[in-house]
């Protein structure tokens, strides 16, 4: 039986034939991490208002403190932004306190192009006021864009740190035919008294004698594999499934898929973890299930 999906949730498919849930972010969660973004602006336009009237003062003309006004209140409204997106991949300091990212419509990462568009038509968005323009188009198109968002194709979801198996081709858990039922241990029926006793037990070696067991045909589990099965059962199966696709996947779909699983891979492996990040400690063990 296939999930369910809600009327805010997005998959989005790759060529690779992995795909990928999101849950796009209602305008309650938006709004109260926009008002952090703007409290932050507001905070950096004071001191750009100190340093204009300071830059004036030195120079004693309104023209410079103008000037200073300006092009320092314009970097710090769309700077912060727009250099915030394209350097956290999608999120300021209001999404990541609420675990939302703007990402591409097909659920790809925020491009630098995309961060620059959807924030300068965030003017057109604000008018007249309050973002009254932005909440319109984002309640008429039922996709929760405003007009940056249709503009740069981009959405806001809500951010998740985990895949789950079902999201990989072929990933999907096997469902094992069910086990045959054990021999029956009693007497046949009908056999009443007449049914013969078992044979007893074959009796103990006598003290002393040196008693020589057979050679196991199974092989000691290798250090690879004593290390996958410390992992976490749902955290095996998907570096498993990993492993197999490995070789298809881009490498920019290979870190999202290592950032999605970190917090895991941090707990399982957490050396290597600490000394070469998320994606190698993935690939570090999608080797050890190669071996």
């Amino acid at each position: 039986m296939e999930r369910p999906l809600s009327d805010t949730d997005l998959v989005v498919a790759t060529p690779e034939r992995v795909s990928f849930d999101f849950q796009i972010a209602g305008l309650g969660t938006r709004a109260i991490a926009q008002i952090i973004d703007l409290l932050i602006v507001a905070l950096v336009e004071v001191a750009v208002v100190f340093f204009g009237v300071a830059a004036g003062t030195v120079t004693n003309s309104g023209t410079v403190m103008g000037l200073v006004l300006i092009v320092f209140s314009f970097l710090n409204v769309f700077g912060y932004f727009w250099v915030s997106e394209s350097l956290w991949s999608g999120q300021t300091v209001g999404k990541k306190a609420f675990r939302l990212r703007a990402v591409g419509d097909r659920g790809e990462p925020l491009t630098f192009m995309q961060a620059g568009i959807r924030n300068i038509v965030r003017i057109v968005d604000f008018l007249p006021y309050g973002y009254g323009v932005g909440m319109i188009v984002l309640f008429a198109n039922g996709k929760g864009k405003r007009l940056g968002d249709i503009a740069a194709g981009t959405l806001v979801v809500k951010d998740s740190d985990h895949v789950r198996l079902w999201q990989l081709a072929g990933g999907s858990r096997q469902v094992l035919p069910p086990a045959p039922p054990p021999p029956p241990t009693g007497p046949p029926e009908g056999a009443g008294e007449t049914a013969a006793p078992p044979p007893p037990p074959p009796p103990p070696p006598p003290p002393g004698m040196r008693v020589s067991f057979p050679t196991s045909p199974y092989k000691p589990a290798s250090a690879a594999e004593l290390t996958l099965r410390r992992l976490d059962p749902d955290l095996r199966r998907f570096v498993t499934s990993y492993a197999r696709r490995r070789h298809q996947l881009a490498l920019d779909l290979r870190v999202q898929l290592a950032g999605t699983v970190q917090t895991s891979l941090r707990a399982a492996m957490p050396d290597v973890f600490t000394q070469q990040g998320p994606l190698a400690t993935l690939d570090y063990l999608a080797d050890l299930e190669g071996q």
